[in-house]
């Protein structure tokens, strides 16, 4: 019986055809792989030497390379008895890496439009409305495969990394950079990144098991977390006839974040709606947000409720007095029930990095009672650069989901009506040019807007877009 993408995958009472997928399928895909300290490693292949790189890559897979079997069995065992797994690894190809290796090695054929072009390419800029200028000048040449390592002990993170790198370089590679991911916790052991926010929330769950525990532990009555396995598996050409090998496209961005910036415009959008003292200030993050820091979404409430905020809610009966339509949250996921609404959203793995050491954790920075109380004793510790998100995403189709949600959604000032605004974080464009209307009394809409820009503190450093192939494909090569 072949493998049904249509619904989500119940691993534990997988069949035996679906237990052969998960152990040819990488890790990461179905479910995060959970570890707080990563390493990107980025290379080139020398076209010369495919025999080489072939073997490497081989060896990758066989010894090194974690399937979706082992990384759900491993995260089982955590939980059960709080035994930690084995190191993370999985391996990535660009178009341009899978031209390297040869006529032999398959490429998906579904993407003509952006993953065989790459993300350099100007159709591919012009889409999502990128430049090149501001990126890195190790993204700004052409990257042919990435391997990702992560674990929860730094030093585990480069052991690993040191046995994938001298193996990258028996094959004859070259190491274009090397990107340090670290996760953020704030007081409550909650993910946040660098503006201080609590981040993941709302992932699509292709796995039955979390659907399963999501209702139980939050709810799902108001917004549903149940997707299916195609929203992020496409069949790995690799495999040829087998009815068992997947892939996944995958997208790797580099965003820095202006964190100075992005709080003095919070304060300055709280000094506009006339907010008063240092916990109702707070609001004004919230409404650019969605959320306030720990996570309460703010259609709910006007101030931060603490440990485990509800996540189970929508926008019903919210005409943006509550949460502003160009929230971050609800342009990126508005969180309706149609299917083609519902088709744009990815399984996000993000982390951050820190190139540049904090002085302050973004939890730890005192609240503000005003302006020049924040320019005297806040700004002076905050970072202008140099922080910011590792954003990577699986896709089954970059076109339908990251591509549309940045153009269309992220970046358009007439989503989901004319006028609102691009979204205030990762907005980019012309469009970040239009003001966005803020009202001024929370749950109010008789009392009165203003207006206030309130972008481009967030900067494209580089990436690519990538597939993650099957552990088939590279153990055939």
């Amino acid at each position: 019986m072949a493998i049904v993408l249509t619904k989500p995958l119940a691993w534990k009472n997988a069949s035996a055809e679906e237990q052969q997928m998960l152990q040819c399928l990488q890790g990461n895909i179905l479910k995060g792989h959970g570890r707080d300290e990563t390493v990107n490693i980025f290379f080139k292949i020398d076209p010369t030497k495919k025999l080489e790189m072939k073997r490497a890559l081989r060896e990758l897979a066989n010894y090194h390379l974690t399937s979706a079997d082992r990384q759900l069995r491993d995260t089982d065992r955590f939980h059960q008895g709080g035994k930690p797994g084995l190191t993370f690894v999985a391996a990535f190809l660009s178009a341009s890496g899978y031209s390297a290796l040869g006529a032999t090695a398959q490429a998906p054929k579904t993407e003509k439009q952006f993953f065989d072009k790459g993300m350099r390419n100007a159709a591919s800029l012009a889409a999502v409305s990128d430049k090149t200028a501001d990126w890195e000048a190790h993204f700004n040449q052409q990257i042919d495969g990435m391997i990702l390592v992560g674990d929860d002990e730094r030093r585990q993170v480069q052991f690993k990394r040191d046995e994938v790198v001298k193996l990258l370089k028996s094959g004859g590679a070259t190491i274009l950079h090397e990107q340090i991911g670290s996760a953020v916790k704030n007081h409550h052991n909650d993910g946040i990144e660098h503006f201080g926010y609590v981040d993941g929330r709302s992932q699509p769950l292709l796995l039955v098991e979390d659907i399963e525990r999501e209702a139980t532990t939050a709810g799902t009555s108001r917004w549903d977390p149940e997707f299916s396995l195609n929203a992020a598996l496409v069949k790995d050409p690799a495999g040829g006839a087998d009815t068992v090998s997947f892939g996944s496209y995958f997208i790797f961005r580099k965003l820095e974040q202006n964190v100075q910036g992005f709080k003095r415009q919070e304060q300055i959008l709280a000094t506009t709606l006339g907010l008063i003292g240092s916990e109702q200030r707070e609001l004004a993050g919230a409404l650019v947000v969605g959320r306030f820091e720990d996570g309460s979404p703010v259609t709910l409430s006007d101030e931060a409720k603490g440990a485990n905020p509800p996540n189970d809610f929508n926008y019903t009966n919210d005409p943006g007095s509550r949460c502003p339509l160009h929230g971050h949250i609800r342009k990126v996921n508005p969180r309706g029930t149609a299917a083609t609404e519902r088709a744009h959203i990815m399984p996000r793995r993000g982390i951050p990095f820190t190139d540049v050491a904090r002085d302050v954790h973004p939890s730890d920075l005192p609240g503000s009672e005003d302006l020049p109380d924040f320019d005297a004793n806040v700004k002076p510790d905050l970072p202008m650069g140099g922080v910011g998100l590792l954003f990577m995403a699986y896709n089954s189709n970059l076109t339908n989901q990251f591509v549309f949600t940045q153009q269309s959604w992220a970046n358009n000032a007439g989503f989901p009506s004319a006028g609102v605004g691009a979204d205030p974080i990762i907005g980019q464009g012309a469009d970040t040019a239009v003001a966005q209307t803020w009202s001024v009394k929370w749950d109010d809409t008789g009392g009165g807007t203003k207006t206030l820009n309130f972008a481009n503190f967030v900067t494209m450093r580089g990436g690519e877009y990538f597939f993650a192939p099957s552990l088939t494909f590279f153990k055939n090569l």
